[in-house]
């Protein structure tokens, strides 16, 4: 069998296990999210909910903790690819230790100063909505540091390409949610929700240790700031700084806009999210997840015909399984929703703002996965400079897309945002990367491509006239 047809059965199996885990994770996701809709709907309370749990993006971002992941696979892969894994072991426990103490500082800044914080991403809340705002940030702040912690031990087990037990946390984080609200809504209300998620954090890190654990992992407390491996991080990350300025310039402008519009206007852009994401989880993201260690691989031995193979088996993937998955949703988002979330506090309001924001939401979808994977290649050939001049631009495209959008489009202008920041993000990316592979343009050319979008088209037609055949 020929070495590229090989691999992309061993990506597609891969991407299989990651997928069906995710398939029950989604089950139990909607599950939770069907509870959370039930007790609250679009409301106020939910509002502030999602408000204080997206403050972690923020933290994540300040903090660089995507981009320090990112960008220690590649140092991990290639410690590992030379025999020396205890290197490897040993620059993962001081980067998690180093990062702890940024973390727990950050916290406790965030503990001391929750005030004036909340009142500066969201001024548009009323008193009541910004009081439950700060004290549910208070209660959520542990599991920011856990869900680093989880995502950065994730990352070491997908670089040993162990899948299956970082998937199964799909199905425990929302698990662990659906307990605590079941048990405590009626006593402490939405603080349930919170209590959940910071359970769930500990108990998702926990596993992962006994993972790392079973993988040869010993602990022991490192803590060497100045080692040769974290300057050569460093270095590759400290770009990064420059479009973290970017980041939370257009996220800040997204928390302030979304506060001043109709109330629960954010958790229904949320809600269509949960939906979008589990999309992504189930289609995209575990395509990208072993794709990624095999990219490092590759870059790692100058293989560029091997980069450019692995990226088309990627996007040819991404392309199938997501475009039939667009036009259905998106033909079919009216009684998907109702059908999800339109039961008890669930207002027929509520869900008219919820299609809209997923009709938005998921046509950027299938550019989202390509952009993922043509981003990664770049970090995977260590190129970050590149990586955080494309973020910068991107982000400096979603705030004017936002500010442009909003006014007029409201709800739905923050969702259209959303889906056309990708196709600028996998412009540049490729753009950039046909000066380093060459005959780049080929990933785009294949049979499976027009064979997925004739497909889709005789989908659309059927879906279209099935429903007006049930509505007449």
């Amino acid at each position: 069998m020929p070495e590229k047809n090989k691999e992309f059965r061993h990506t597609t199996k891969n991407a299989g296990v990651i997928g069906l885990m995710a398939f029950f994770g989604a089950l139990v996701g909607f599950a939770l999210q069907l509870i959370v809709a039930f007790y609250y709907g679009a409301s106020e309370t939910t509002d502030a909910f999602f408000m204080a749990q997206s403050t972690s993006e923020l933290m994540t971002k300040l903090l660089l903790g995507g981009s320090i992941t990112a960008v220690f696979i590649p140092m991990f892969v290639e410690r590992l690819t030379r025999g020396r894994k205890q290197d490897a072991w040993e620059l993962g426990l001081n980067i998690i230790h180093i990062m702890a103490a940024l973390y727990i500082g950050l916290i406790a800044l965030l503990l001391l100063f929750a005030d004036p914080f909340v009142h500066f991403i969201a001024p548009g809340f009323d008193e009541a909505t910004f009081d439950l705002t700060v004290k549910l940030l208070r209660v959520l702040l542990p599991s920011f540091f856990f869900l680093f912690l989880v995502e950065f031990s994730t990352s070491m087990l997908h670089s040993l390409r162990k899948f299956a037990l970082p998937a199964t946390l799909r199905i425990v984080a929302p698990t662990i949610s659906i307990i605590a609200v079941i048990l405590l809504v009626k006593s402490i209300g939405i603080y349930s929700l919170a209590i959940g998620a910071v359970v769930g954090s500990i108990i998702q890190f926990s596993i992962l240790a006994i993972g790392l654990k079973k993988q040869g992992l010993t602990y022991k407390f490192i803590f060497k700031p100045r080692d040769p491996a974290i300057k050569a991080l460093l270095y590759l990350v400290y770009p990064f700084i420059f479009s973290a300025l970017a980041v939370q310039s257009s996220g800040i402008a997204y928390r302030i806009l979304v506060s001043d519009l109709a109330e629960g206007s954010l958790a229904s852009l949320r809600f269509a999210e949960k939906i979008t994401q589990l999309l992504v989880i189930m289609f995209l993201q575990s395509i990208t997840l072993v794709i990624y260690p095999l990219l490092s691989e590759k870059a790692s031995k100058n293989d560029v015909t091997g980069i450019r193979e692995t990226i088309s088996s990627a996007i040819r993937l991404i392309f199938f399984a997501t475009v039939p998955i667009v036009a259905g949703v998106a033909l079919l988002r009216d009684p998907l929703i109702s059908l999800v979330y339109k039961h008890g506090s669930f207002s027929e309001t509520d869900a008219q703002m919820t299609s809209i924001a997923l009709l938005f939401l998921v046509i950027g979808l299938t550019t989202n996965g390509i952009s993922s994977i043509l981003g990664h290649t770049v970090l995977a050939l260590k190129k970050t400079k590149a990586a955080v001049a494309v973020t910068i631009l991107s982000h400096i495209i979603a705030l004017s897309l936002y500010v442009l959008l909003v006014p007029y489009m409201q709800l739905a202008g923050l969702a259209l945002t959303n889906s056309l920041v990708p196709v600028a993000i996998a412009a540049m990316y490729f753009m950039y990367l046909k000066k380093h592979i060459p005959k780049l343009y080929t990933i785009f050319v294949h049979k499976t491509f027009i064979k997925t979008a004739l497909l889709t088209t005789i989908m659309a037609f059927a879906v279209i006239a099935t429903l007006k055949w049930t509505q007449s």
